[in-house]
């Protein structure tokens, strides 16, 4: 269980009353609402917090400490001390060292052992960051933009052996993401922060919804893996009684529940479905909402029970007469749907 309760007087006034099932949850919030001050509030790291329980018990910042790990966006290493003393002087203080070689395997950073951290690239040093935090065997990690300094193919990578490794040592994570597709891809639940305190705190798909005013309108949606086309890097996912197309090198097994990601640029409308076209993806959908905004109109849809949304110009809503409870065709290529489930 994620429950915690922080009032925070300074540098940002915020309560933040939190209660979640175990697991990831995503911590959402525009920039400079407060979302690294709570995080290190969690940690035990912010003087300024003067209510702090947790499991619904007060707790001190230094009982916090030894049962939570941050990485925060600028990992604390010392300079002049190698990975490898980093390492040893963690296991030792808190008796992990069996877990050291695990860690070290599946974050990558046996190679850099012998290095300082000046000599480290960001990634290669929020690799490390993310060792030390696990080798402590918290019961809480908080994650503040911790992929932020790795490539796409790094990440991907990573995605799910930290899982694994959250999940074998039983530690909740609350994450920080700038991108929405690591909280998609890697959280059941999010909470959104806003000033003065939290305005929801519960499931994934309902809680990005909330949020689409402050981020990139996306979509994320369930379906599950039919027998993918290898040769062509395309598979075709079970979404309701149709079949959507998704191009991936990574192909799962058929029967496989996954996760996509949707962006709201990336779909086109129609009043009709369209022949002689490339686009693989044609939705009848029934439009439930339409919102104008600064970037254009958004246009949320329903098709087989999920939502789907659509941001097009003021003109194109104007030409093809879109309006709520409208029937429209949601028009998307292969390549414009990204696959969430690792595997």
């Amino acid at each position: 269980m994620i429950d915690f309760d922080v009032t925070l007087a300074a540098p940002v006034a915020l309560r933040a009353r939190v209660r979640a099932q175990s697991g990831w949850l995503g911590l959402l919030g525009h920039s400079g609402v407060g979302k690294s001050t709570l995080l290190r509030a969690l940690a035990g790291l912010n003087p300024a917090a003067h209510r702090l329980r947790v499991e619904d018990r007060a707790v001190t910042p230094a009982a916090l400490a030894r049962r939570v790990s941050l990485v925060s966006q600028t990992p604390a290493l010392i300079d002049h001390w190698t990975v490898a003393r980093h390492l040893r002087r963690v296991a030792r203080h808190h008796q992990t060292g069996d877990l050291t070689g695990e860690l070290i395997r599946d974050l990558d950073i046996d190679g850099l052992r012998p290095l300082c951290p000046p000599q480290l690239s960001g990634g290669q040093r929020r690799r490390v960051s993310l060792a030390l935090a696990l080798l402590r065997r918290p019961r809480l990690l908080l994650l503040d933009e911790p992929f932020s300094a790795l490539d796409d193919d790094s990440r991907h990578r990573l995605y799910p052996k930290l899982q694994a490794l959250t999940r074998r040592l039983g530690c909740d994570v609350v994450l920080v993401a700038h991108q929405i597709e690591d909280i998609a891809r890697l959280c059941d639940q999010v909470a959104i922060l806003e000033p003065g305190g939290v305005s929801y705190c519960g499931a994934l798909l309902p809680g990005l919804r909330r949020y689409q005013g402050q981020a990139s309108p996306c979509s994320v949606l369930l379906g599950e893996a039919l027998s993918g086309q290898a040769e062509a890097g395309l598979l075709p996912v079970a979404f309701g009684a149709r079949t959507l197309w998704v191009r991936t090198p990574r192909l799962p097994p058929a029967g496989t529940p996954v996760r996509l990601l949707l962006h709201a640029d990336d779909v086109a409308l129609s009043v009709a479905e369209l022949a002689g076209v490339s686009l693989m993806n044609q939705l009848p959908a029934r439009i439930t909402g339409v919102t104008v905004q600064d970037s254009g109109v958004l246009v949320e849809s329903l098709c087989e029970r999920q939502s789907i949304q659509a941001r097009v110009t003021v003109r194109s809503q104007a030409r093809l007469g879109l309006h709520e409870g409208g029937r429209v065709v949601l028009l998307f290529k292969a390549s414009a749907v990204s696959l969430l489930t690792e595997f």
